[in-house]
């Protein structure tokens, strides 16, 4: 049984039963008792299986954690206050992997708490600062918040890493095309400015992979 202590693996059978329950569970039936209740079965098993599996059994923890809060997700209980603590502690376990960070920031995010998001996709992207795909969520972030110049900071920063990868420098032209050409707020030397500067990352794009198709319609435009 799961109380066994002679069994290192079977606290693991809270976080399968909680799953069979998280499975069972429909969001269409959301509001009926008896389907809620599937969900509240599977978060309470989540928890046992997270409090109970060991230190040696981290990956099973840290799959508990996120099915966690999955279930504290929009289409399940809608509750991110109670995602917010599982996610910390999914940080704690793990504080060098960057989609912790970020998942967390995204609780931010969606709350309206702008500085602590910021903030912690910031601490994310640090959390691996030699992986390119890091800057490409923190851009994202500062694409939403209307921030372009951070938008591009992190978006070179991505180049510098993979200078060699042709989409890297074509996502830095799409988005300098996509500011020209849709902020009617600039002036008319600005949008020369971003053209210019969008035509010559797409070149770089297309001297890495002549046959770039996406990258060649963006130099027409």
């Amino acid at each position: 049984t799961a109380n066994d202590p002679e069994c290192q693996w079977c606290p693991a059978i809270y976080f399968y039963l909680g799953n069979s329950y998280d499975n069972m569970y429909r969001p269409a039936r959301k509001g009926e008792p008896a389907n809620d209740a599937l969900m509240q079965k599977a978060v309470d098993n989540y928890k046992l299986a997270s409090e109970k599996l060991t230190e040696e059994s981290t990956p099973r923890r840290s799959l508990a954690l996120e099915f966690l809060v999955a279930a504290y997700g929009p289409d399940k209980l809608a509750d991110p206050t109670q995602a917010e603590p599982v996610v910390q502690r999914m940080i704690e376990l793990a504080p060098n992997e960057p989609a912790n960070y970020f998942q967390l920031a995204k609780i931010y995010e969606d709350s309206g708490e702008y500085q602590l998001a910021e903030e912690t996709y910031l601490k994310g992207r640090d959390a691996k600062p030699n992986d390119p795909t890091v800057y490409m969520t923190v851009g994202g972030y500062y694409n939403r918040q209307g921030d372009f110049d951070k938008l591009v900071e992190n978006l070179k920063k991505r180049i510098e890493l993979e200078p060699q990868n042709p989409e890297a420098h074509y996502t830095l032209a799409t988005y300098y095309w996509d500011k020209a050409s849709r902020d009617f707020r600039l002036t008319d030397a600005q949008k020369r400015q971003f053209v210019l500067e969008g035509l010559d990352a797409v070149n770089k794009a297309l001297e890495i992979k002549a046959d770039y198709v996406e990258a060649m319609t963006y130099k027409g435009l």
